[in-house]
């Protein structure tokens, strides 16, 4: 048992040094000294071979706690600090629990390359050292991103709790060689015409159309309910979005950001699509009888009237693109690629482009969404035009 020869009770902000038993296999009798001063009634400790060296850390604590300058406790480690902030604060955020699955991964990588690094010790370089092993492994650049997002989340909430005095991820580069994400691609108008034609009569095929000619998230249109359409106006209202919940369900929930809630005028095959979907589900429903459950009303559904599985809406995907013979490495995210790219392509302007993908301003659709199809220079309707030319 740890046991001090010495020790001087202090009152909040003052300090004292005592010895500290600390057997080892090799000496049962071994020793060390510890500084420890009181700060709103945590101590806060610093460790030392020697009093003499003892009493100068102990000088430096006294001095950070006169200067209001945050003391962090010795024995705080970051394996720690990542475990009382999962606990603590990602509970009181209004987050959806992709990203903190998200962030729970990122935590066990960081715990197991820097978990039992003291939180005082800790320098951008130690976190930029464990990022160049992990990207010269493999991970990618943006992998490496959320997970020093992560890191600088838990740190910024510590220095709000006077834990640690700094935030040193704040500051920590990404390694030059960390992989770079794999370049989004898109359709042309004449590979979206073999899809379309490839869709025809398929399950899902109103899910596509929705997701091709409107620039949907697949969570968009999955969420879809049949009270969202406006069959006369012709216009589709984008209010819902389906979600994960924290065990991996298929649920139905909000947008993925307030700017996604959008309204959309929508061309005569996407409505024709719908309307046969329709029917379609009214007869599926009525030939199930009470297995059928829809309480959301989805356009959407698996055969007994839940939310879809993205998992098995991929599958269908897959098959569609096969038939189509489009090749390898589609997603069905890649409609919403093809999408922005031939609006952009046919003339769409930049801020009406990102009004129809549901984003706040131009940057997310000029640099993730669009790819150049022709060499020079863009909804619905436009769509329905450029798919029609082909």
């Amino acid at each position: 048992m740890t046991t001090a020869s010495t020790r001087k009770h202090r009152g909040n902000g003052e300090g004292s040094v005592f010895e500290q038993r600390r057997p080892t296999a090799g000496d049962p009798t071994a020793t060390r000294w510890v500084a420890q001063v009181i700060v709103d009634g945590r101590p806060r400790r610093a460790i030392a071979k020697t009093e003499a060296e003892a009493k100068r850390k102990l000088r430096a604590l006294v001095q950070m706690v006169d200067s209001d300058t945050p003391v962090t406790s010795g024995s705080l480690t970051v394996a720690a600090l990542l475990d009382e902030w999962e606990a603590k604060a990602l509970p009181n955020r209004h987050i959806e629990p992709s990203t903190i699955a998200r962030h729970a991964y990122s935590k066990r990588m960081l715990v197991r390359d820097l978990g039992g690094k003291r939180v005082k010790d800790l320098r951008p370089e130690h976190i930029e050292a464990a990022f160049a092993k992990r990207a010269t492994a493999g991970m990618s650049r943006a992998t490496l991103a959320k997970t020093r997002t992560t890191l600088r989340m838990a740190l910024a909430w510590a220095e709000r709790r006077d834990l640690v005095g700094r935030n040193v991820a704040s500051v920590v580069e990404l390694p030059a060689h960390a992989r770079a994400a794999k370049p989004g691609k898109s359709m042309s108008a004449g590979q979206a015409r073999q899809f379309v034609v490839a869709a025809e009569g398929t399950p899902f095929e109103a899910m596509w159309l929705l997701c091709l000619y409107l620039g949907l998230r697949p969570g968009e249109a999955a969420g879809l309910a049949w009270d969202d359409i406006d069959y006369d106006a012709g216009i589709v209202h984008i209010r819902r979005s389906r979600k994960l919940d924290g065990k991996g369900r298929a649920i139905v929930g909000t947008t993925k950001t307030a700017q996604s809630i959008r309204s959309l005028a929508t061309p005569l095959p996407v409505l024709a699509a719908l309307r046969a979907h329709r029917l379609a589900q009214t007869e599926h429903r009525i030939s199930v009888g009470a297995m059928w459950s829809n309480p959301d009303d989805l356009v959407f559904t698996t055969p007994t009237g839940h939310t879809t599985d993205p998992t098995k809406c991929a599958i269908e995907f897959r098959t569609v693109i096969t038939k189509a013979e489009l090749g390898e490495g589609w997603t069905p995210n890649l409609l919403r690629h093809t999408a922005a790219s031939l609006l952009s392509d046919a003339g769409l302007p930049m801020e009406e482009l990102a009004d129809q993908l549901g984003h706040r301003d131009t940057r997310m659709a000029s640099l993730h969404y669009r790819h150049r199809i022709q060499p020079t220079i863009g909804g619905g309707t436009l769509m329905d035009t450029v798919l029609r030319a082909v």
